[in-house]
């Protein structure tokens, strides 16, 4: 019976290479998911300090413990894949993975830019210049009003040359 295999699945692109480690978008898209969650604040078990008892040593009980915010990164999420980066960027080059992959990047792409509106933005700077193709540029007018700058205008005039006294 011949193979039934089309071009667009997961075995017969990676034909005598690696298999790809999500088969199915659904399997990939909880996984994304899961490190979205995993990121976003939530209540969490921990054994925390709860006193000292009579002998000086430290209590520790369980407690639900609120996280923080942790910052959605690519490489964050190619990690909790258990993928590499470069990985990931084939997943987003697949026919069949990249919706999943580009929404999951718009996300991390988002968090970076909201973070340049918190007191220390440096980090998500570093991430869209390098990440995102961002870039920083300064322009400056050399002209007031789009006419030249008098002082200019005087030494181009007069024709003399600064002295060097």
């Amino acid at each position: 019976m011949p193979d039934q295999t089309t071009p667009d699945t997961p075995e017969e692109k990676n034909k005598g290479g690696r298999p790809l480690k999500f088969k199915t978008v659904d399997e990939l898209q909880v996984a994304i998911d899961s490190y979205f969650d995993a990121c976003d604040p939530h209540l969490e078990s921990r054994l925390v300090e709860s006193g000292i008892n009579e002998r000086g040593e430290t209590i520790f009980a369980q407690r639900k413990v609120m996280t923080e915010q942790k910052p959605y990164t690519v490489s964050g999420l190619a990690r909790a894949l258990g993928i590499h980066r470069e990985t990931l960027v084939n997943y987003k080059e697949s026919d069949q993975f990249s919706d999943s992959v580009m929404a999951a990047y718009d996300r991390c792409h988002e968090w970076a830019e909201n973070a340049l509106f918190t007191k220390s933005a440096t980090g998500a700077a570093f991430s869209l210049k390098n990440n995102w193709g961002w870039k920083e540029r300064q322009e400056i007018d050399h002209t007031t009003d789009g006419k030249p700058m008098q002082a200019l205008v005087e030494i181009v005039r007069s024709g003399d040359k600064p002295s060097t006294d």
